[in-house]
Formats: structure tokens, sequence, C-alpha cells
């Protein structure tokens, strides 16, 4: 286990960004570029640049 001080979101709040952010994609484009982005958080992204972590 990591010993990170970024709170990784959940996924609900990732669709909804994504959902702000892409108004006009399908729930299903939604929901792959959220398991996209939950990926890259869980696979080590350890760098500070998280955009949807909270530090």
């Amino acid at each position: 286990m990591q010993n990170n001080t970024q709170t990784q979101p959940n996924s609900n709040f990732i669709k909804s960004l994504i959902k702000i952010n892409n108004p006009d994609w399908s729930p299903e484009q939604i929901e792959a570029e959220a398991q996209k982005k939950m990926l890259e958080i869980t696979n080590g992204n350890d760098s500070d640049d998280c955009e949807f972590c909270s530090s």
C-alpha cells in the first residue's frame, strides 16, 4: 500500500467532472474516460499533477 498524502477521488466525482467538461458525450464515453482516469490514478501516478486528487 502506498503512503500517499493525496486522497483519491471516487468514480462518481470523476464522471461528474468529465460530464461538465464534455456535455455532449454519451454515458458510455463518460464511463470509458472515467475508467481510464481511475486506472491512471491507481497505477502509480505518484506525481503531484493528479487533476482529480485533493492534497
